[in-house]
């Protein structure tokens, strides 16, 4: 005759949740793994945001340069007042203005004020591309920069949409000024 009389005392507790301390200890781990992510997100995000807009700006200045081929006419990029952190535009025709081209019908395409980037566009106003493509105005190299607002000297974050008297327009990553 087998009795289970003693299995009373061995009997195993059944939990159904977590304990106070289990659940302590996932939100301190939590914790530290959302101090490290955060910063790190914030970069990812003001980065995406520089490389958006300077790919959109490599976008207006190939349209421009495909459209005066296109054309057989002169066709512009053109910085908003107040500079290409205001917006810009591509126009038919040279360096007329964005208002300009908006009364008198030349406008092509209009692009929105940057938010959150600092651009240094180094004294050039716009763009100005011959029926051939080639680069008639300003006559030089033109180098546009766009940076996070806040950029610390030295941090790797800074776009450069380049362009030469050729045409041809590229972005490059440099090390903020």
């Amino acid at each position: 005759m087998c009795s289970n009389s003693g299995s009373a005392m061995y009997q195993q507790k059944v939990s159904l949740g977590f304990s106070l301390i289990e659940l302590l200890v996932t939100i301190a781990v939590l914790a530290i793994v959302l101090a490290f992510a955060v910063p790190s997100f914030v970069n990812l995000i003001e980065n995406s945001r520089v490389t958006t807009q300077a790919n959109t700006l490599l976008g207006a200045v190939n349209l421009a340069r495909s459209e005066a081929v296109k054309q057989g006419a002169e066709v512009s990029i053109q910085n908003e007042l107040g500079g290409f952190g205001n917006g810009w535009c591509v126009i038919t025709g040279g360096l007329d203005g964005c208002q300009n081209a908006r009364d008198n019908n030349l406008m092509l395409r209009e692009f929105p004020t940057l938010q959150g980037i600092a651009l240094d566009q180094n004294g050039v106003a716009g763009i100005t591309f011959d029926a051939r493509g080639y680069q008639s105005s300003p006559g030089a190299n033109v180098r546009l920069e766009l940076e996070p607002v806040g950029c610390t000297t030295g941090d790797n974050r800074m776009r450069v949409v380049s362009v030469s008297l050729a045409g041809r327009a590229s972005v490059g990553l440099e090390a903020c000024d």
